[in-house]
């Protein structure tokens, strides 16, 4: 599931690409590019690529990938791991065990990863990792079987959020 997983969510930002200057021939066109790759590695799934969003249906599940200007959270993104308020939201995958967002955002590295640290904290989560180097920080945190991951890149002029939300179930799922 792992390689899946990781084919799918490669899959899918390449038709993302393709799809940026396209409207529905070539979103025809990519669905069947993404299902024929996807064929040839033993997945088969059903694409739906309509504007700015992507739908891939397997035995998996169903992962879902939107992009651009406009993107939210998910609906369905947990209500307890911290978005980090006032940014943008420039991507958002939904897979069936997790989530990643990816936001960007005018304030300071050091205002972000601070906020972020008490808001999760403030939600229960238990920080696990902490790295930080130049420009760049990794804080971890673990709550019950799930996980969240936060990535904090910046320059002088944006700092960008990668939001990584997990959940790992025992029920052979590990590893995804």
């Amino acid at each position: 599931m792992k390689r899946t997983f990781c084919f799918v969510i490669g899959m899918t930002m390449v038709s993302c690409l393709i799809l940026a200057g396209c409207k529905k021939a070539g979103e025809k066109a990519a669905e069947k590019a993404i299902e024929a790759g996807m064929a040839k590695e033993g997945v088969k799934a059903k694409v739906d690529a309509s504007g700015e969003k992507i739908t891939i249906q397997s035995k998996d599940g169903t992962a879902v990938f939107t992009g651009g200007k406009g993107t939210a959270v998910p609906d369905n993104f947990p209500k307890d791991v911290y978005v980090y308020e006032g940014a943008t939201i420039t991507a958002a995958i939904s897979v069936p065990d997790g989530f990643n967002l990816a936001m960007e955002t005018s304030d300071n590295a050091d205002k972000v990863l601070g906020t972020i640290k008490s808001k999760m904290a403030g939600f229960g989560w238990k920080e696990e990792i902490t790295m930080n180097q130049s420009n760049y920080s990794m804080v971890s945190y673990k709550k019950g079987e799930r996980t969240a991951t936060v990535n904090i890149n910046s320059d002088k002029k944006t700092t960008q959020i990668t939001l990584m939300a997990t959940e790992q179930k025992g029920s052979g799922k590990e590893g995804k």
